[in-house]
């Protein structure tokens, strides 16, 4: 059911859900109005979203868009070259409010993907949930996800995402083990670092280490490993994340039962398509899936 911010424009309520979504909720949306400042950038988020949003151009130029988690905006002007129908939606207030100060005048609103019962079926030709929104929300909450968005895209319209990948060692990492996330404008790829520990393996006494710490103890009772998914404490912003990882065969396994056909797959380190049947070994991916009529 629709509901009405302060704005007067339509937005979604959010949905509450089991106890296990609530506490991934109450991880993860602290954390992103924290830093919500760090999300006013622009341009491509790595190498395999500029391979994919070339690869779906063509296809969805001037169909209706529906931006899923847009944050700060980084998508907004990518998103506005294929098409001037454009709504973006995302939870966290702060970021809501970041994107329209940075775009004044375009659809912007708080709303939860897993809830899109305010708007029309079949309304949309192309969906895009980018920077691993997805992976925000726990297992039932993504088949949530997955089921409105096939419910509001069009018969043959294009869903474009990223999700982590479980096969890559980010998986069940530690501050010890994961390399550190940059969040660099124009480039969401992490840094190689070195390790944030002293020459003989103790902590250094650097306040992002130390925090890094603390939210990985905190947060590290929420892993579980389901085989083809799981969720895990995640690097980015001190391990004060805890997100949805899951392999390719599970993430195609996945859209297949909530009615998409595969019809692409980057690598977030290469624009250029992955070879089915190899090993996806990149941080994340990127998937094109198609609506099944």
């Amino acid at each position: 059911m629709a509901v009405t911010d302060t704005a007067g424009m339509a937005c979604f309520r959010t949905v509450d859900g089991s106890a296990s979504q609530g506490s991934v909720d109450d991880v993860n949306r602290p954390t992103w109005s924290e830093v919500a400042d760090e999300y006013a950038i622009e341009g491509w988020s790595d190498p395999g979203e500029l391979g994919a949003l070339t690869h779906v151009a063509d296809r969805v130029r001037g169909l209706p868009v529906l931006d899923l988690g847009m944050g700060g905006g980084r998508t907004v002007a990518l998103l506005q070259l294929l098409s001037s129908d454009y709504l973006g939606i995302d939870y966290t207030p702060e970021l809501v409010e970041l994107c329209r100060a940075r775009h004044p005048g375009v659809d912007v609103r708080v709303g939860d993907a897993r809830d899109l019962s305010g708007l029309p079926e079949q309304s949309r030709g192309l969906v895009v949930f980018s920077n691993n929104g997805i992976d925000a929300v726990d297992h039932e909450g993504r088949q949530q996800v997955l089921a409105g968005i096939h419910r509001v895209l069009q018969p043959d319209g294009t869903f474009l995402f990223s999700t982590l990948n479980k096969d890559n060692p980010l998986f069940g990492a530690h501050p010890g083990t994961a390399e550190k996330i940059s969040w660099v404008p124009g480039s969401l790829l992490p840094a190689p670092t070195e390790s944030a520990s002293s020459e003989d393996g103790t902590p250094s006494d650097d306040p992002e280490w130390i925090r890094a710490i603390r939210n990985w103890r905190r947060l590290k009772g929420e892993m579980r490993d389901e085989g083809e998914w799981g969720l895990a404490p995640f690097a980015a912003h001190q391990f004060g994340l805890v997100t949805h990882f899951i392999t390719l065969r599970g993430a195609v396994e996945e859209l297949d039962r909530h009615g998409f056909d595969v019809d692409a797959v980057f690598g977030c380190d290469s624009s250029t398509l992955h070879v089915p049947d190899e090993p996806m070994t990149a941080q994340y991916m990127h998937l094109v899936a198609r609506r099944r009529e």
